[in-house]
């Protein structure tokens, strides 16, 4: 005779299924080191989270704050370096409490695109920033890096207009992103760069 004290067979107990369901989620792959040649984030594919994610952003403590947006500019910078077009960096802090800072950078291939992608993360890892997790579309049309303090979208340039994402979040500032030790010359702005027309100083 079974008593009730035993409780329920793992087999007939639905809360041992979603523990299950749920340890095979969590499960974090072993950290690999990662180059441009030998690995590419492919299409269609999502990448799990790093083996240590970094903490979420405390707003009230400067150096953290300070940290995230270096490494955002980071970021940025490794884009720009990779010929990827019409980078920007803002600010969502006055917009949601639920990340600091978007990089939005656009790739002129799947293959360019790839390469950001696996540059910054493994840029990020070398300074001891872990991502959440790195996500691929099917058709390469975006590539996306959460870093939970900041999130870095690489769009197609057709993806890019599509989900319009600096439109969206369009009351956020705009943050230079630029080395200031870069001797490159910065582009000058376009007269379609505001609203009325004129040139943005």
């Amino acid at each position: 005779m079974t008593g009730c004290a035993d409780g329920p067979s793992p087999e007939s107990d639905p809360r041992s299924a979603v523990m299950a369901e749920t340890k095979d989620e969590m499960t974090i792959p072993d950290a690999t080191t990662t180059t441009v040649e030998s690995t590419a984030l492919p299409s269609g594919t999502h990448e799990p989270q790093d083996q240590v994610p970094s903490g979420a952003v405390t707003r009230s403590n400067p150096d953290r704050l300070q940290r995230a947006l270096e490494r955002a500019q980071r970021c940025a910078q490794i884009a720009d370096e990779n010929r990827a077009k019409d980078i920007l960096l803002l600010d969502l802090r006055p917009a949601t409490p639920l990340v600091d800072f978007f990089v939005i950078a656009t790739a002129l291939s799947r293959r360019q695109a790839s390469a950001i992608a696996v540059e910054i993360d493994a840029e990020m890892k070398r300074v001891g920033e872990f991502k959440l997790g790195m996500e691929g579309s099917d058709e390469g049309r975006w590539a996306l890096i959460d870093y939970g303090d900041f999130v870095v979208h690489i769009f197609s340039e057709e993806a890019r207009t599509y989900y319009a994402l600096e439109e969206i979040w369009g009351d956020a500032p705009q943050l230079d992103w630029r080395d200031p030790n870069d001797p490159r010359p910065r582009p000058r702005p376009h007269a379609d760069d505001s609203e009325d027309g004129t040139a943005v100083a």
